[in-house]
């Protein structure tokens, strides 16, 4: 597996814990299941990139084994550093939705933030999006 897709297994409160002040201030650091996310069948929108550029300077991706290290707007302006995300960012299927929610009165990504960065790396003006409400991220958070 690429050093910069695998990072050492942590609990939640490590993931936590080691999570930049920037990025837990951003997103909602909920537990939610990733499985229930895919699950979900809410409306596709076609929302405007540029209300989520912001986002692209998150350190939200690992390399060399550690979480937080890159951000996307980092493999955007250097990709030949970057060559695993870069990989991704390029493959990253744009007819597939990202999810985004309200956080802080503004849309936030919980899952698609390779695909953001193509569609920023391309220029595209919208992507396609599923919009989940306060009440669908409660219902795909782990308990306990």
């Amino acid at each position: 597996m690429s050093s910069d897709r695998a990072a050492p297994g942590v609990s939640w409160e490590e993931l936590v814990a080691d999570t930049p002040a920037m990025v837990r201030a951003a997103l909602p650091m909920l537990r939610w299941r990733l499985d229930l996310l895919w699950q979900l069948r809410l409306p596709v929108q076609r929302l405007a990139v540029a209300q989520f550029d912001w986002l692209l300077d998150l350190p939200l991706w690992q390399r060399d084994g550690r979480r937080f290290q890159v951000t996307p707007r980092q493999v955007l302006a250097a990709p030949d550093r970057f060559g695993d995300h870069l990989r991704r960012v390029l493959a990253a299927e744009l007819d597939f939705p990202i999810h985004a929610v309200a956080h802080h009165d503004r849309l936030v990504v919980l899952d698609g933030y390779h695909r953001l960065a193509r569609a920023t790396f391309e220029g595209r003006r919208e992507i396609a999006a599923m919009v989940l409400s306060r009440a669908d991220l409660d219902g795909i958070c782990r308990s306990g």
